[in-house]
């Protein structure tokens, strides 16, 4: 202001304006600081407007330059643009900052549902529009959905090569110094080349019963509604909202009680319920665990049948890289569960006659055999009864372990189960003497040193499966071998998950003294049917709820957490399990069967003065003199030397100490030979 005002008799600019006009004039002069002053004022309107130059068009016959037109089109459609972004997003605006959520996008975008469950979302409050219900009425929104769709055929690889293929061009070789001090490069270890023209069960071989979308009856669902609504206003219960999830036998209905009311006032009227819906089976989870919510689960009046080959032909399942998954039902959100046997580690069956109990085992037996190379995991089947676990007799060759000398598989006389349990406890003791030598925590680790070619097979190194000890009938063992049976059954399942053994233990008497406080503090993992009484549910799950299910493979599982998950059974008959176990037989099995070590009870002579040549084996004499030639008295000789199994060649190294040819065992170091 100083400046065009220099020659007034006022000071425009104050002071400073004044000092700083005369010295800016005499240091630039008039006309400098003239177009100082203009340089300032563009600059200042650039900085406040921040006009978009690249929005300015240059023509090939003269500079066009509409600032202000330009400027302010260009701001009309930004504003334009976001509010009709705002809009497809889902948003009503009200300004241009304002936006408001639009509900009726929302509801389309929503109404499509999840293809695990099928939810229903009531609203219990009335409203006073026409088209809401009246007073005391209810609106049911149904959002209709379909069950998992799955592929109508699933392709299972043909060979046991397909399993964790190696690349030839990747393949890496390992170094392996041999007692010459030469180095020799071999591939990794591979358990499964003995059988590598092993097939898996193909999908064809089990039955399809179920079928892709749930029947939903609108009328029971309402019915259902408004009874569980109306028992509880009887009692003065006001609920916020309810919401309903069907699956394949039981809908569970959640409700958000109004605030103020008790949830042990909800619990207590589960009879009274019970008796308005006319149906068995109901139960109140008050309140789910990790939901702010109380549960009522009801029987279904069309119920469903889960099939097995719906569990395992899912994508989760068969893309599943746990170490023995297991297939056991579906959720009632109509969702497929399986769980890894191996982290259990052990699991508890039990439940009263024809609930479900043998259909269970033959899932989980079955569900292995589709998963897991022979090689791989090995069953070992103790069947008092004699007659649930016969289709499996024919796996000898394959999948299945017993004691030597023993002409059927499956054991079913009770002083065969001693033995049996006995001999198991001294390969668990032998498995972990090889872990201390590998310096493994675990068979995981230790198989994975074997494979890299990090553990010599001459210091009786060897691949280790995994041992599954399934028990049927455990209350008939304790009955008539009483502590011969439950003191290894404790003893195993207290040591054997590192070394790769799990137990699997069934019985229809979930009483205290079949049931004891051994057993339980090691099955963190438990499966309850239907029993006939609050105290067996309380026996087996440690709460109640066992007693109130359906039956026909209706269960409650815990895995050892304070949550208990409601699972429908997968339902696989005797005509499937022939099918599978019959595909598998007629394919190339081992030589000789996975045999147990050979355990002596106290009182029992452990060597032998004499030995009969009847009794030496057919290879006897070749053995011999390998170990002789060689002076070098090792099992794993015999078995990479002769291609035998362990067990055998261990039974020979025994009738060579007999007849004076190698001395006693000394660990895990090669005998001494004595000729």
């Amino acid at each position: 202001m100083q400046y065009f005002f220099n020659n007034s008799a006022f000071s425009w600019g104050g002071a400073f304006g004044e000092a700083t006009n005369s010295w800016m004039t005499n240091f630039i002069g008039q006309i400098g600081f003239l177009l100082l002053l203009i340089f300032s004022i563009v600059a200042f309107i650039i900085w406040l407007f921040n006009p978009k130059l690249e929005s300015i068009k240059l023509s090939t016959g003269h500079f066009d330059l509409n600032f202000p037109i330009l400027f302010f089109k260009n701001r009309f459609k930004s504003i334009k643009s976001s509010k009709s972004t705002a809009e497809d997003n889902g948003f009503d605006t009200i300004s241009d900052n304002v936006r408001i959520p639009n509900l009726d996008s929302q509801t389309d975008e929503n109404s499509e549902g999840s293809q695990a469950s099928i939810d229903f979302n009531i609203d219990v409050k009335p409203e006073k529009s026409p088209d809401k219900p009246k007073k005391g009425e209810i609106e049911l929104e149904l959002e209709e959905t379909t069950g998992e769709e799955f592929p109508e055929k699933i392709k299972v690889e043909g060979k046991s090569n397909d399993f964790e293929v190696i690349p030839k061009d990747d393949l890496d070789t390992i170094k392996v110094v041999s007692e010459n001090d030469e180095e020799i490069f071999l591939e990794p270890y591979d358990p499964k080349k003995e059988l590598s023209n092993y097939e898996m069960p193909p999908m064809e071989l089990l039955k399809d019963y179920s079928s892709k979308n749930i029947t939903i009856d609108r009328s029971e669902l309402e019915a259902n509604k408004d009874q569980i609504i109306n028992t509880l206003r009887n009692y003065k219960i006001e609920i916020v909202k309810i919401r309903a999830t069907i699956g394949p036998t039981v809908t569970l209905y959640e409700i958000i009680p109004a605030p103020g009311i008790k949830i042990s006032k909800i619990k207590s009227l589960e009879n009274d319920i019970a008796l308005s819906l006319s149906a068995l089976g109901i139960r109140i989870i008050a309140p789910i665990p990790g939901k702010g919510t109380i549960g009522i689960e009801v029987p279904n009046k069309h119920k469903q049948v889960v099939g097995l080959k719906d569990i395992i032909k899912s994508p989760k399942f068969q893309e599943s890289t746990m170490e023995l998954p297991v297939a056991l039902g579906k959720t009632i959100s109509n969702e497929p569960f399986f769980a890894d046997l191996a982290k259990m580690p052990h699991l508890l069956v039990a439940g009263a006659t024809g609930q479900g109990k043998s259909v269970g085992i033959n899932s989980i037996i079955v569900s292995l055999l589709y998963k897991k190379h022979p090689s791989e995991v090995k069953f070992i089947l103790i069947d008092p009864k004699k007659v649930e676990l016969f289709p499996y007799n024919g796996l000898d060759k394959h999948f299945l372990g017993f004691l030597p000398d023993e002409e059927e598989a499956i054991v079913t006389e009770t002083d065969k189960v001693v033995y049996t349990l006995n001999s198991l406890i001294i390969e668990m003791e032998e498995r972990y003497n090889l872990l201390k030598s590998a310096r493994a925590r675990n068979i995981k680790e230790y198989n994975k040193k074997f494979r890299g070619r990090k553990l010599n097979p001459k210091k009786g190194h060897r691949f280790l499966p995994y041992i599954i000890l399934v028990v049927d009938e455990f209350a008939d063992l304790i009955m008539t071998a009483g502590k011969e049976v439950e003191l290894p059954i404790a003893r195993l399942a207290q040591l054997s998950r590192a070394v790769g053994i799990h137990l699997i233990l069934a019985t229809q008497r979930p009483s205290v003294n079949i049931i004891t406080g051994v057993i339980k503090a090691n099955f963190p993992a438990r499966i309850a049917f239907k029993v006939t009484s609050k105290v067996d549910s309380r026996t087996i799950l440690d709460t109640m709820g066992a007693d109130q299910l359906i039956g026909r493979g209706d269960l409650l599982l815990s895995l050892g957490g304070a949550s208990i998950l409601r699972l429908q059974g997968a339902f696989v008959d005797t005509d499937e399990i022939e099918k599978v176990t019959d595909f598998i037989e007629k394919q190339q099995g081992y030589a000789e069967p996975f045999y147990l070590p050979e355990y002596k009870a106290d009182g029992e002579d452990n060597g032998r003065a004499e030995l009969n040549f009847s009794d030496l084996d057919d290879l006897f004499l070749d053995a011999a003199k390998l170990i002789v030639a060689d002076q070098y008295g090792s099992t794993s000789l015999l078995q990479r030397k002769m291609q035998i199994g362990y067990n055998r060649a261990g039974r020979i190294m025994d009738q060579m100490e007999t007849v004076g040819i190698v001395g006693p065992s000394n660990g895990s170091k090669p005998r001494e030979v004595l000729v």
